[in-house]
């Protein structure tokens, strides 16, 4: 059984919010297996603020919500922005997304990875010729790659536009590149997000849907990456996840970023101190600043300890990040693991060397 406490504050969006009763309703009754009326009230709710222009106060919801709260909120919005259930006759389906990417590197540095792709077309091409796009026609991409901070900036008033505008340029301007700097040979983990939109008509599939598995395309689209993308020296794997809408794209590329890094430090640190002294000792904790930490250390020296803070989003399951740090434990044959019950204060992260460093 999950045994971590939960270390983030407790946050909710307040009692008078112009969403709170709505979302209260929502909640309740998808607790209750019956979320149909009342979660199409919350999606209306977000709709009619984003076409008021009062994009502030879904912002402000978004920001304050909790854990519980905060999945289905960022479900609602994503569904008013795409005129997903808001009963709009619009005559042809518009979404935009993310297609979020995890870029593995190691070697050469400093180094400096291009924030933009030189050929943005090829991914579409390369998404076709692997079945990923299905009936999918009008489609366009950003070359940018943008960071999460500023994926989690556009303002949601912004998408809502832009959806019915029919998809403008493609949402060539929603984020801006960023180059991806390198400042050590060790293995880091950085997150990048594409941003596209697709035009369907109403009952076809969406980009989300036809390239629902990514085992079909994505070491095509990761091939593709890492060639356009290449510097000498430098070994740059990209790991694409699923294309989602917004908001539910910011919270996989997040966790995703988390889960590879403590995957990167757990198998060094475990691999170092087998090599040195037999196998390790485990213990995972919540700490006080919203982390998860985990510590490895040797059972005969005591200098030999290596710690990783797995950050919490707002967004992550807290049993899902507890059971998949146990899982790749015991993946890796370490059966001494003691998980902490109660919160404790943070430690310093230790050692570079095998620490599962992650970047923007």
């Amino acid at each position: 059984m999950p045994a971590l406490p939960d270390p983030r504050p407790v946050t909710q969006v307040a009692a008078d919010h112009p969403f709170a009763e709505r979302l209260a309703a929502a909640w309740e009754a998808r607790a209750a297996g019956r979320d149909s009326r009342a979660w199409s009230g919350l999606v209306r709710g977000v709709l009619r603020a984003l076409e008021r222009g009062d994009g502030d106060v879904v912002s402000q919801a978004l920001a304050t919500a909790g854990p519980a709260q905060g999945v289905l909120l960022r479900r609602a919005v994503d569904d008013a922005i795409d005129a997903v259930g808001t009963d709009e006759d619009l005559p042809l389906v518009t979404r935009v997304f993310l297609l979020p990417v995890l870029f593995v590197t190691a070697g050469a540095a400093p180094a400096v990875v291009a924030g933009a792709l030189p050929d943005v077309a090829e991914l579409g091409a390369t998404l076709r010729a692997a079945g990923a796009l299905g009936r999918v026609e009008s489609l366009a991409w950003s070359n940018a790659l943008g960071t999460l901070d500023a994926a989690a900036a556009v303002a949601p008033e912004r998408l809502h536009a832009l959806v019915r505008q029919g998809g403008g340029a493609g949402g060539a301007d929603l984020l801006a590149p960023a180059p991806i700097q390198i400042d050590d040979a060790c293995e880091q983990v950085h997150v990048r997000l594409i941003a596209g939109v697709c035009v369907t008509g109403v009952d076809a599939p969406t980009v989300m849907e036809t390239a629902g598995q990514v085992g079909r395309w994505g070491m095509a689209v990761s091939r593709l990456l890492a060639t356009q993308l290449a510097v000498p020296g430098l070994s740059l794997l990209a790991l694409p996840r699923v294309p989602a809408s917004w908001h539910a794209a910011l919270a996989q590329a997040r966790f995703a970023r988390e889960e590879i890094a403590f995957q990167l430090f757990a198998t060094a640190a475990i691999r170092r101190i087998r090599t040195a002294t037999g196998d390790p000792l485990a213990s995972v904790s919540a700490c006080t600043d919203g982390s998860v930490r985990i510590e490895l250390r040797s059972p005969f020296d005591d200098m030999e300890v290596h710690s990783h803070a797995w950050r919490l989003g707002p967004a992550d399951d807290l049993t899902q990040v507890e059971l998949g740090i146990l899982d790749l434990l015991r993946e890796c044959r370490v059966t001494d693991v003691t998980v902490v019950p109660d919160l404790v204060a943070p430690a310093p992260v230790g050692i570079p060397a095998v620490s599962g460093r992650l970047l923007s």
